[in-house]
């Protein structure tokens, strides 16, 4: 059964926000705004602090338009990656409350295939996840270069069976929440080097996420929880297991 964490609410008021644009970090809900705004929300089990903005340049607004905005928690940065599959990056100060300059992090074109549909920051690269099911992993050569994609060994991720409505990658699994509600996920059992392994789907939690209700705006992953930030901006969290 989902629990209501109490306090602000997310993303609810002044300029839009898109569903995509709403990030769990290590201890915060990081909110980009239309306007490229960076808004923060402190985060604790059960609790959700007031928004606080890290000034700054704005975020995916100027220059090539932006194909996917995602958040690299492991280096606590924004990455935009272009519809040219160039990715750019802004870093976050979350103490000193900051966003930086975007800087371009060198390597071959990522996610810029039609059939391409997410991806994802890992603490080693990026993870592409394509309409097949495959997950491409281009492995960072440093923090600000990557190298050339290979291929994970895992059974096709949110292909089969009821289709899927949000795909995650959440610590060492794949988290699935297909348009039934229901919560599946693909263990990792190796690394994300060449032959790294997810295993087959197993059902992750009893409960019925994001169907019901105040419509969701949002829907992330955040430690052993899925939360669901609906339009009046209340955060609902489903327990993982």
């Amino acid at each position: 059964m989902a629990q209501h964490w109490h306090g602000a609410p997310v993303a609810s008021s002044g300029v839009h926000v898109r569903h995509d644009r709403v990030f769990p970090a290590k201890n915060h809900l990081v909110v980009v705004n239309d306007n490229g705004e960076v808004w923060a929300h402190p985060l604790s089990a059960g609790s959700v602090g007031g928004a606080f903005q890290l000034p700054g340049p704005a975020v995916a607004v100027h220059g090539v338009p932006p194909k996917f905005v995602i958040l690299d928690k492991h280096h606590s940065r924004i990455l935009v990656i272009n519809a040219a599959g160039e990715v750019w990056a802004h870093d976050l100060d979350f103490n000193s409350h900051h966003t930086g300059n975007a800087y371009h992090v060198q390597g071959p074109a990522v996610g810029h295939a039609s059939h391409d549909l997410e991806i994802y920051a890992t603490k080693h690269g990026l993870a592409v996840r394509n309409a097949n099911g495959e997950i491409w992993v281009h492995h960072y050569v440093n923090r600000n270069a990557y190298g050339g994609a290979s291929k994970m060994n895992s059974p096709a991720i949110a292909v089969h069976g009821t289709p899927s409505r949000y795909v995650f990658k959440s610590h060492r699994r794949f988290i699935v929440v297909n348009t039934a509600g229901e919560v599946w996920a693909h263990q990792r059992t190796a690394g994300w080097d060449h032959g790294g392994n997810f295993a087959g789907a197993y059902k992750a939690s009893n409960d019925a996420v994001a169907v019901g209700g105040v419509p969701a705006k949002a829907v992330v992953p955040w430690k052993n929880y899925i939360l669901v930030i609906n339009q009046a901006g209340e955060v609902w969290a489903h327990t993982l297991h």
